[in-house]
């Protein structure tokens, strides 16, 4: 079952990025149960969203017809597209308790223990999948995702280059491998992986936020005064448009607009 969520940013972007840049990555894209690279969405494309069950009240599977005769793993996948994490956790560890070299349940459980805030359990599960399948993309990606989660930048960039080895044409693979650069402190390695994301998906206008922020820690002041040009451009209802033309301005050296003359000139980093 594909349950996968659009990244529309992520962390490392701070000031007039930080709260919606980060914590949308941190909660935002997972590889789903079955995707291979062969089904990706082409560039561009939105990724689907599962289902949500009703606010306050979580999906019941014994009420979907033919729940009960799933497998283990079947009925987990089935919560977790309805939104059930707690019952979804007890299947797949079943199917793995069923079956421990089941590669497919133990990445899954890594995924639903990350979703509940137990990442570091989850690695363990995790990276046992991507030892029984090395050559597995989604293994990958979720092993460097949980990675990330925990801080674990360094370990986090050499999975997400696994990740894109298996799957090269995948943007949020490209986005998250930037994010771990960058939080590793190599920027100028996350320019290029945030320039192939923007390639591949050129109308998020976050991509363009972290894009900007990386250019900012090189001191190109040019490219990030363009990067944040982009993001306006793509963006321009968002609640951040004075100050995002603020910052412009003090990256171009024109002058700050008078009623935003008080804020900070520092960088957003």
């Amino acid at each position: 079952a594909s349950s996968r969520r659009m990244v529309r940013a992520a962390g490392g972007v701070a000031g007039v990025f930080l709260l919606a840049v980060t914590a949308l990555w941190l909660t935002g894209e997972e590889a789903p149960a079955a995707r291979t690279p062969s089904s990706s969405t082409g560039a561009g494309n939105k990724r689907s969203t599962a289902p949500q069950p009703a606010a306050g009240r979580p999906a019941r599977t014994d009420h979907v017809p033919g729940a009960a005769f799933l497998d283990p793993s079947g009925a987990a996948a089935l919560a977790y597209d309805a939104g059930d994490f707690q019952t979804s956790l007890a299947r797949f560890q079943d199917a793995v308790t069923r079956n421990p070299n089941d590669a497919e349940s133990l990445s899954n459980l890594g995924r639903v223990l990350v979703k509940l805030g137990r990442a570091e359990e989850a690695l363990v599960h995790l990276q046992r999948a991507t030892t029984l399948n090395p050559e597995r993309w989604a293994y990958r990606f979720n092993y460097a995702r949980a990675l990330g989660v925990l801080g674990r930048w360094t370990e986090a960039v050499e999975s997400y280059e696994q990740a894109q080895r298996l799957f090269p044409d995948d943007y949020v693979t490209a986005f998250n491998y930037g994010m771990a650069l960058h939080k590793a402190g190599d920027d100028t390695a996350a320019v290029g992986q945030y320039s192939r994301a923007i390639e591949l998906n050129p109308d998020d206008a976050s991509f363009r936020a972290a894009l900007a922020n990386s250019y900012e820690r090189l001191q190109d002041r040019a490219g990030a005064a363009a990067a944040y040009a982009e993001y306006l451009r793509l963006s321009p209802d968002s609640p951040d448009v004075d100050k995002v033309r603020a910052r412009i301005a003090v990256l171009s050296g024109a002058p700050v607009p008078a009623p935003l003359a008080a804020e900070p000139k520092g960088g957003v980093e």
